[in-house]
């Protein structure tokens, strides 16, 4: 029986938290409100231990309140002493957590109101104790009743002026985390917007290189009468369809760049007599990744310009991987591998001012040398 009356009010103490916090949900802010539920986690951990210290405390006051005055009884000043240090808890929170609530109205209103209903509770409090002593409302000490409501307004003004003071804090500190918030935000807003104008000028670098570069391809072609002429335009034609919408863009996707690539190298195959081979490997599942615009198109220029060019001929292999959450993307030649300072070129130094811009430390270009020759350049960012 005792076990199912436990059970009972297990139950009925969860519905009644249920209601309170529902209630505290709908006075409170969402800032207070996570804030009075972060409370409410600490005091469940140790609730034992905050009642201790509570009850010990209130053993404290009532001994000093026995001290003062002998004629007072131990139980009623220990009784007193825990109601009086509830109601100060209850008040304390109620500024410190509903502090918003307490702002919403100048501050006069709320000590007054505060100072009100402690001075009527006051008065309620002495006549209720002097009807349970036996006397009437008639027999009541004026004198005693106007020394009880002077300390209750002398205990009100304390206490008013405590809470609305906390409330006042606790606003002040509000609004200035908010200030703190929307400065971080602005500063951010124009950090990215110095990102973006960062990306526009290293992208606008590039764009005349691919113009010329091809449109110079081209000419070469039709001076020499070449069969390959009408092809090449095709190809031209296909990689300006490509390449155009890209120039301006700030984002693009991995197969879009690849298929980019792939016009560039038909066009630079023709150029070349046939003497160039490729091959692209970029894996379905991956050619929808977000890609950096015009970053494997110069890794590709820089392998055919720096690597097969000067032996006349070679092969190019461009192939695509992730793991572990990073897409790699690899630039391979077969050519006259590295020479002098690797990698200080104008293309190269673009791209990794492009990847700080764009993932700070997760993105990365890594040039290796190949055996027997050749040089693999590889773009590593978040996939």
């Amino acid at each position: 029986m005792n076990a199912i009356q436990g059970k009972g009010l297990v139950a009925w103490l969860k519905r009644l938290e249920c209601r309170a916090d529902a209630w505290a949900a709908r006075r409170l802010s969402a800032e207070e409100y996570a804030e009075a539920a972060a409370l409410d986690v600490e005091l469940k951990r140790n609730i034992w231990r905050w009642i201790a210290c509570f009850l010990v405390v209130a053993g404290a006051i009532a001994l000093l309140v026995k001290g003062i005055w002998p004629q007072v009884r131990f139980a009623s000043a220990y009784f007193y002493s825990v109601v009086g240090g509830l109601y100060i808890l209850a008040a304390f929170c109620s500024a410190w957590f509903g502090y918003r609530k307490f702002t919403r109205r100048p501050w006069w209103v709320v000590f007054a109101i505060f100072l009100a209903l402690l001075v009527v509770g006051a008065m309620v409090g002495y006549v209720v104790g002097s009807l349970n002593s036996g006397r009437s409302l008639v027999d009541i000490d004026a004198t005693r009743a106007t020394k009880a409501i002077a300390i209750a307004v002398g205990l009100g003004i304390l206490l008013g002026t405590f809470l609305v003071g906390i409330a006042q804090l606790r606003l002040r500190e509000a609004n200035q985390k908010a200030a703190r918030l929307e400065a971080e935000a602005e500063r951010e807003r124009l950090e990215r917007q110095g990102v973006q104008a960062e990306l526009k000028l290293l992208q606008a670098q590039v764009e005349p290189h691919f113009l010329f570069n091809t449109l110079a391809n081209v000419r070469h072609l039709v001076q020499t009468q070449s069969p390959d002429a009408l092809s090449m335009l095709d190809h031209l034609i296909h990689y300006l369809r490509t390449a155009l919408p890209e120039i301006r863009s700030e984002g693009s996707t991995l197969g879009r760049e690849a298929e980019l690539a792939r016009a560039y190298l038909e066009i630079m195959r023709l150029r070349m007599g046939g003497a160039l081979d490729f091959a692209i490997d970029v894996p379905a599942g991956l050619a929808r990744a977000p890609f950096p615009p015009l970053m494997l198109i110069t890794l590709v220029e820089n392998a055919i310009k720096h690597g097969v060019a000067p032996m006349g001929r070679g092969r190019i292999t461009i192939a695509a991987s992730e793991r572990d959450g990073r897409l790699r993307v690899e630039v391979a030649d077969d050519g006259r591998g590295l020479s002098g300072e690797p990698g200080q070129g104008v293309g190269l130094a673009n791209v990794r001012e492009r990847l700080r811009a764009l993932y700070g430390e997760g993105g990365r270009l890594e040039l290796t040398a190949r055996e027997p020759a050749g040089v693999e350049a590889s773009i590593v960012v978040p996939a």
